[in-house]
């Protein structure tokens, strides 16, 4: 009898590989028992159909939930079944914040041990643009083809994640979440580019849903005049320089991206915008105002003329 019940064991539960090294098995929504699996018997977690049936029926699993599982082959199918069942994900909740450029995503997601930031950056240069609607582009100024299209968002990936997979995380995102916005952007007389662009500068500088609507109006009003837009954020992301001061020697650099030598848009986005960042774009608060400026308090001012502009900067900025 013994010897049944260890030749059971060994055919249907025992680990299908003590020594190995693999340790991670990824469920996707909407799978079912069966489905999960059939798809371990094939990955070479579970010896058996039949045996990890029967672990998961006597664990009580009724559903799955999708995610990354700390699994592996060297566990025997009741501790997979268990693990499965308790829900408890490998996964690493990351936020990308809106406004962040591609090397501060890189870098966050290197912090965060989801992979290096050289190996985002490396992925990023591997993707087939192609694939992507959105990233046509016939600017060859532009630094970073991928710059404003890594949305921003709350993700669960898992460490050691491949950072082609984290890539195409981010830009599958940002075609899911804008795709609501197709009419309004064709309808607008700008390109998709354009209003990335444009959010992107918004983003910058706005701190709320207020402020967004009516920067937006300043900027398209400065536009609309052929005026530059004066920008510092858009300096800052030519070097990269986010919380330093800004130099002289920044300011008057003479890359395409420089708003405050250049009139017009920059060749592309400064960062990555929201939606909230683009929507304001497409529905911007009307007014007269072509200047602005934020105080220490975040608060922003607005003024229609150089002459008001200057008495808040007397008045605001100490």
């Amino acid at each position: 009898m013994a010897v049944i019940a260890l030749t059971a064991y060994l055919l249907l539960f025992a680990p299908v590989n003590p020594r190995s090294e693999q340790y991670l098995f990824t469920i996707s929504t909407g799978s079912s028992i069966s489905t999960v699996i059939a798809e371990m018997v094939e990955d070479n977690y579970l010896r058996s159909q039949l045996g990890g049936k029967i672990a998961f029926a006597f664990s009580n699993t009724q559903v799955v939930q999708p995610g990354v599982f700390n699994i592996s082959p060297r566990m025997n199918a009741w501790q997979i079944a268990s693990v499965i069942k308790s829900g408890e994900t490998a996964g690493t909740r990351v936020t990308i914040p809106e406004g962040y450029s591609i090397s501060q995503i890189a870098s966050r997601l290197e912090t965060s041990q989801i992979t290096s930031a050289r190996e985002f950056t490396q992925a990023l240069s591997e993707i087939d643009k192609k694939e992507y609607t959105f990233l046509s582009t016939t600017n060859r100024q532009v630094i970073n083809p991928f710059e404003g299209y890594l949305f921003p968002d709350t993700y669960e990936f898992y460490k050691g994640m491949p950072a082609a997979q984290v890539v195409q995380r981010l830009l599958d995102n940002f075609s899911t979440r804008t795709s609501g916005l197709s009419s309004e952007i064709e309808s607008s007389g700008f390109t998709i580019q354009q209003i990335v662009t444009l959010a992107s500068l918004i983003e910058r500088e706005a701190n709320n849903e207020e402020d967004r609507k009516l920067i937006a109006g300043v900027i398209l009003n400065r536009l609309d005049l052929g005026m530059r837009l004066d920008i510092d954020a858009s300096v800052r992301f030519i070097f990269d320089n986010w919380s330093d001061p800004i130099t002289s020697s920044q300011l008057s650099s003479s890359s395409p991206y420089n708003t405050r030598r250049v009139a017009g848009l920059p060749p592309g986005p400064i960062c990555n915008p929201g939606l909230a960042a683009m929507k304001a774009i497409l529905n911007p608060t009307n007014s007269d105002y072509l200047y602005y400026l934020t105080d220490s308090d975040g608060v922003t001012h607005y003024a229609t003329t150089l002459d008001q502009h200057n008495v808040n900067k007397a008045k605001y900025i100490r």
